[in-house]
């Protein structure tokens, strides 16, 4: 008995010490998924291949020192060239002298100059040469050197030792937010002028702008959450998932003022549910423009509904050969040619409060047209099949009747929502030339930095133009005098 008894225990060792072999290979192949290389390329050692005769070995140590420096006891791989490391000689350069004022000069004499240079960016790439100013008084070497101060950069170091001008970071940002020129792109193309500059140096440029950015835009919301009237959309962008190599869908909320000065902003979230929508308007007490998306609907706060989107499923409708619906697309073109008429009156007269006054006017017009309209959709609702488009069109509007009639009683209403959806075009834009935002964060630095690239469009303000004065300033302006920041009341420095 005690021997079959050792003999069993014997068996359960090698069990163990097998499965606990087992166990140590899955960590092994575990712990390489997580955190080593993916590649599954193989380079076999093979013996060195005989040379031709009077063909020497290159020496191994030579071929290590071109890649390799000595750096405080140790080796590591040389940097790559960038634009950090080494401004390219044969780019155009601009001297610019920093001096110390006039009145603290007194006994002093120039006895040189600290030098240092950035790449700037006009019609094309060239460096600014700075040369700060020092000096000495020769009677009192125990004074030390007085240096001109540095020319400090947006990011407010103190150093001011930053290699990119402010109108080099507005050329980065305006590319990639209003024209929609992915990073990497832009990297590709400062090659090929001759600048050598890291996707990664771009995107620590873009990040950070957006990030200085962000108490202004919060300023901006501020203020148009105050206005009487909203226009509100959404749409989609795509969002990558971290770990899991693929996109989900995610989405840019806008609200756009319907009154006053036009100031827009975006909200990147990554669903279109229906706390966004409270999140962003929950305390929104005025009326806002929307389509009848069911996400809206819990709000609050008064609803005028688009007549573009009903005209939208009219049209469908008639392209689909259901020629009872070209009266009501007749209706809704005596509307438009109304609304047009107003705005063109109005616009000779130069002032929003004549466009208000013109609407109420011309819209005693709308007002019957609007009922001949509704008189006929529930005919037609009950003289078609269900199933048709034509009933799908009609029920689509009585179904937000009273949201669609209501710009007849308010002339600062516009009848559509379409300002808002002219907005989504350039995220449409976005959307398919960066493909996707990397993260909820990557999106957010968007919808920041696209809100006032649509902003100071809606103004007639080059955004550029904008970045390059408003970026240094955030940080030197009072906070009683941030708004003079905002689009809407910037003045272009260059025409003062």
């Amino acid at each position: 008995m005690e021997n079959e008894r050792i003999v069993e225990l014997e068996k359960q060792v090698r069990q163990l010490l097998e499965l606990n072999e087992k166990l140590r290979q899955e960590n092994a192949w575990l712990k390489r998924q997580i955190f080593g290389s993916k590649t599954e390329r193989f380079l076999p050692e093979v013996e060195p291949t005989p040379l031709l005769p009077g063909i020497t070995p290159p020496h191994q140590e030579e071929s290590i020192q071109e890649t390799m420096q000595k750096v405080s006891e140790h080796e590591r791989t040389v940097r790559k060239e960038n634009a950090l490391s080494e401004i390219p000689a044969d780019l155009p350069r601009e001297e610019r002298i920093i001096d110390i004022p006039e009145e603290k000069r007194p006994g002093l004499e120039l006895i040189g100059y600290v030098e240092s240079e950035r790449i700037a960016y006009k019609t094309g790439l060239y460096v600014i040469h700075y040369k700060r100013a020092k000096y000495a008084n020769p009677k009192r070497p125990e004074d030390g050197v007085a240096t001109a101060p540095a020319p400090g950069d947006f990011f407010d170091t103190p150093s001011g030792r930053t290699r990119y001008d402010i109108s080099f970071v507005a050329k980065v940002v305006a590319d990639k937010v209003e024209n929609a020129i992915p990073l990497e792109r832009q990297s590709k193309m400062f090659a090929n002028e001759g600048l050598p500059v890291a996707p990664a140096s771009l995107e620590y440029l873009y990040k950070n702008s957006a990030a200085m950015l962000k108490d202004l835009y919060g300023r901006m919301v501020d203020l148009i959450m105050r206005r009487e009237i909203l226009h509100v959309d959404e749409t989609f962008i795509k969002m990558q998932v971290k770990g899991l190599g693929k996109c989900k869908q995610a989405y840019m909320w806008c609200r756009l003022t319907g009154v006053g000065p036009p100031l827009i902003a975006f909200h990147f979230a990554p669903s279109r549910a229906q706390d966004v929508a409270e999140l962003l308007l929950g305390d929104y007490s005025g009326t806002i423009i929307r389509d009848s998306y069911v996400g809206y609907e819990s709000l609050d706060c008064e609803v005028a509904c688009c007549w573009a989107h009903v005209r939208r499923r009219v049209l469908e409708a008639y392209e689909n050969g259901y020629s009872k619906a070209e009266e009501l697309l007749t209706l809704i073109r005596a509307l438009y040619k109304i609304e047009h008429e107003a705005k063109t009156r109005a616009e000779k007269k130069g002032t929003e409060t004549a466009l208000f006054q013109e609407r109420k006017t011309a819209r005693r017009e709308s007002r019957k047209i609007v009922a001949s309209f509704f008189e006929r959709c529930r005919a037609l609702r009950e003289s078609e099949r269900p199933a048709s488009p034509v009933t799908k069109a009609v029920n689509y509007a009585l179904n937000i009747e009273a949201e669609l009639k209501k710009f007849l009683d308010n002339s600062k209403l516009n009848i559509d929502n379409n300002p808002a959806e002219r907005l989504n075009r350039g995220v449409a834009l976005i959307r398919k030339n960066c493909l996707f935002a990397g993260s909820e964060n990557g999106g957010q630095n968007l919808a920041v930095l696209y809100s006032f690239a649509a902003s100071c469009k809606a103004n007639a303000i080059p955004f550029r133009q904008w970045l390059e004065d408003v970026l240094p300033r955030l940080t030197t302006t009072p906070s009683s005098q941030i708004d003079s920041l905002l689009p809407h009341l910037w003045k272009n420095p260059k025409e003062q």
